[in-house]
């Protein structure tokens, strides 16, 4: 996988190594919390039973507006019933409103899902980070990719920025894609929660990415590099929020605004060389340089090597400076090591 297949900043963070004691310190808590919170939303459920009425207005968010129109304007309402008699129908029901069968609600999902409706007229504002948390119940593969990037991805950027910066910047991220989220949401008027870590984690992959562009990946046989992959990822979102932005409902269940906020949050802050830790220096009452002394990234691979040496000096000037900081000289050293490493090691 190229130069990070280095020892310096994957082992022992390998994919053959997924062990408790392989994983770098934030990236392991993230996958323990987000893990718990799974087992919690599977166990800690009530039963719930939502008229057909009220389904409807909450998966289409026209449609909900055409009915709470109805509901305050006698001339909306026979419009509406033009329209749609049937809507009319299930309004004038009352308690006799047929009612979906009882299904099985997380109780604990309910308090932490990202719902744009309690974040910005309740002010639940913690819903911004905790939605990272949560994840589809009724299926593993959410989860499950989430957190094989996270693990694959993570643990590198955590030896680079050190622990408390890489924690930060996965809950800022997270953060900053769940505002994505809630902007589209105010803009098209849809009222469906959203929960998953993917904006976080797109932002690991986008910080990542800017580091490591020509980093390559195998994917049904064919060698493709990262930017290429992210570039991918970045036209399959934009593609259902232009959609969405024209009127049109897309999206099919996928957030992928909060997608595209953490991938440009990632890109951002590979690119304007920000510091979440120095940034909170400058908070009245909060002093996260002074109150732990910021570790070194990483410390260079010990020996006599020179190639060994002068691949640490660059990864060294990368964590201190960014990957825009090597002259093109170095970037080419660094894509053949990379290259030789990878033959060395059976082209892993």
């Amino acid at each position: 996988m190229g130069i990070s297949n280095r020892d310096y900043y994957h082992a022992p963070n390998s994919v053959g190594e997924w062990g408790s004691t392989g994983l770098t310190p934030a990236v392991k808590y993230l996958l323990i919390a987000t893990a718990a919170v799974f087992v919690l939303q599977l166990v800690v459920v009530r039963d719930d039973r939502t008229s057909v009425l009220d389904e409807m207005r909450r998966i289409n968010p026209e449609l909900n507006r055409l009915i709470s129109e109805a509901e305050a304007d006698p001339e909306a309402r026979k419009a509406l019933e033009r329209r749609h008699p049937e809507l009319v129908r299930l309004m004038d029901r009352g308690p006799d409103d047929p009612f979906m069968p009882v299904r099985k609600v997380s109780v604990v999902q309910e308090w932490l899902e990202l719902d744009t409706s309690k974040v910005v007229r309740e002010g639940q504002v913690w819903r911004l980070v905790t939605c990272a948390f949560c994840h589809d119940r009724h299926g593993i593969f959410h989860i499950v990719v989430n957190m094989f990037f996270l693990i694959w991805f993570g643990g590198t950027l955590e030896r680079m920025y050190g622990t408390r910066e890489f924690l930060l910047f996965y809950l800022v991220a997270a953060a900053v894609a769940s505002l994505a989220f809630v902007a589209l949401d105010l803009y098209t008027g849809s009222t469906v929660p959203a929960v998953g870590a993917s904006g976080a984690v797109f932002g690991v992959v986008m910080l990542y990415a800017t580091h490591f562009p020509h980093e390559t990946f195998s994917i049904f046989w064919i060698q493709i590099e990262l930017r290429w992959l992210v570039l991918i990822y970045v036209l399959w979102d934009l593609h259902p929020v232009v959609l969405a932005l024209a009127g049109d409902r897309a999206g099919g269940g996928v957030a992928h605004a909060a997608h595209l906020g953490g991938l440009g949050f990632g890109y951002l802050y590979a690119r304007s060389s920000w510091r979440i830790e120095a940034a909170l220096d400058w908070l009245p009452g909060v002093r996260a340089g002074a109150a732990r002394p910021r570790r070194p990234a990483a410390e260079p691979v010990r020996g006599s090597d020179p190639e060994a040496e002068r691949i640490d000096a660059l990864l060294a000037k990368i964590s201190e400076s960014g990957a825009d900081s090597l002259t093109e000289d170095e970037r080419e050293y660094l894509k053949r090591a990379s290259q030789r490493k990878r033959r060395a090691s059976g082209g892993a």
